[in-house]
């Protein structure tokens, strides 16, 4: 049985994620602050209590390879958004969303590699299509997704002498209970963003979960270092 880390896995896009995984035949690792709704899953599915702004610990990958053997996969998904325009954006602020956006990716990423350097694997980072284009009121995660692209070309070029891939899966608007949040007060916005998605509609938790569960896998085996939005075209449409 293949082993997967899923950092916030426990909910949202993470959730799907780990469901994806299991339907896979993985066991599945979550790491996060609390165990969220991975109660409502079914299959072999762990829970590790993390505080992933302690970015600087990474012992739940030492913990979950000690207790395994291996690590096959590891999703960096955790992250933290934020709303304002950047002149509102306070330094604590700021760097709450590199900690856990980047600096957190970056440990763990770093970490993986020296744990799986005799065994290979597959890394799978989330990104944003923050990452790829400026949004509006939201200089601090722009900034943060778009490092963890580079990160991940950085880290494809690292492993690859130790059969270690880096991917990013960078997601657009995908109908999760954050979306719809910030969403339903301003309906405008959203009619006007679907209409811009060439296909459109948003995407689902599983749109992103299929694909990152691809970029994971041996199908996926002469995939390194590239950047897939998930985003309906939005980023290539008018």
């Amino acid at each position: 049985m293949k082993i997967a880390v899923i950092t916030g896995g426990n909910k949202g896009l993470g959730l799907a994620q780990t469901s994806r995984f299991l339907e896979a035949g993985f066991r599945v690792h979550v790491v996060a602050r609390s165990e969220g709704e991975i109660g409502s899953l079914s299959g072999e599915v762990h829970f590790t209590a993390t505080d992933l702004m302690n970015w600087r610990d990474t012992s739940y990958l030492d913990a979950i390879h000690a207790t395994e053997g291996r690590i096959d996969v590891l999703v960096n998904n955790a992250g933290m958004h934020l709303k304002k325009p950047v002149w509102e954006v306070a330094p604590d602020e700021l760097e709450e969303r590199l900690d856990i956006n980047v600096k957190a990716v970056f440990a763990a990423c770093g970490r993986y590699v020296a744990l799986q350097k005799d065994q290979g694997g597959s890394i799978v980072n989330i990104s944003s299509m923050g990452g790829l284009m400026g949004l509006p009121a939201a200089a601090a995660y722009v900034t943060a997704k778009t490092a963890v692209i580079g990160l991940t070309r950085s880290v494809a070029v690292d492993g690859a002498e130790f059969g270690i891939r880096c991917n990013v899966v960078a997601p657009g608007f995908i109908d999760t209970d954050m979306t719809r949040a910030i969403l339903e007060k301003d309906p405008a916005r959203r009619a006007k963003i679907e209409e811009r998605i060439p296909g459109g509609r948003f995407g689902q938790p599983e749109d992103v979960a299929n694909a990152v569960a691809f970029l994971a896998s041996d199908q996926a085996a002469h995939i390194n270092g590239v950047v897939l939005p998930v985003d309906g075209g939005f980023s290539i449409g008018f």
